[in-house]
């Protein structure tokens, strides 16, 4: 396994300057899907292709120290229930928010390792794949904690979104499963105030926590320049 990471892409302190919610450089709608090299749980490895087989994907970024994919588990727990007919994987990124207690993944079964905690600790019941610790995966997809995309059998990117919001996949899930076309548009995120989206940032520890208390008022800042967009 690599055991190097790159020190750009997996910081070991958070600041809002290391994402920029208005720019996004990953794949678009309409856009062929990248494969890339994962990991199981196990420890096995296999690729994304692996996983487009006769229905749709639903492929969602997180980590164990995001807010914001650790609110959605939830919800996008009772639609993956509510929808079979489309395939369901978290793709296991980088920390959003490292600390002493989680900190950032510095080799493949740090990141392993994490992504086992995190199906313990939220109830995660989809497939999780993990990417290396220099994100050649995630780097694909943009880099955002908690972008969401489906993509065709065929390999065609039908919706994404930098931000997921499972309120709003629910009815373009439900389009999709019943054969419609969907167009992609940018979902609002979802401030991640919530009780559980608090508590995700003690799974870093106190210096995940204030690096995001200090860094708060640039995040808000951030979110709502692309709502003004």
């Amino acid at each position: 396994m690599t055991n190097t990471q790159s020190n750009t892409y997996g910081y070991r302190r958070f600041t809002p300057e290391q994402y920029d919610f208005t720019v996004d450089e990953g794949l678009q709608a309409g856009d062929t899907f990248k494969d890339a090299e994962l990991h199981t749980l196990d420890g096995q490895i296999v690729h994304l292709a692996d996983y487009l087989n006769d229905k749709p994907l639903v492929l969602e970024t997180g980590s164990m120290t995001c807010p914001m994919y650790a609110q959605s588990v939830p919800p996008m727990m009772k639609l993956m229930e509510k929808y079979p007919e489309l395939d369901h994987v978290l793709l296991y990124v980088r920390e959003a928010h490292p600390g002493e207690l989680q900190p950032q993944h510095r080799t493949e079964a740090d990141k392993i390792d994490a992504a086992k905690k995190t199906k313990r600790r939220y109830h995660e019941n989809r497939t999780i794949l993990v990417d290396d610790v220099n994100g050649s995966a995630h780097r694909n997809y943009g880099t955002m904690p908690n972008s969401i995309f489906v993509i065709a059998p065929d390999g065609k990117i039908l919706f994404r979104s930098i931000w997921n919001n499972a309120e709003d996949m629910d009815a373009i899930l439900g389009a999709l499963a019943n054969g419609e076309p969907v167009q992609s548009r940018e979902l609002k995120a979802v401030p991640p105030f919530s009780f559980r989206a608090v508590r995700t940032l003690f799974m870093g520890g106190i210096v995940a926590i204030w690096d995001f208390v200090r860094g708060l008022h640039r995040l808000v800042a951030n979110h709502k320049k692309v709502g003004n967009m």
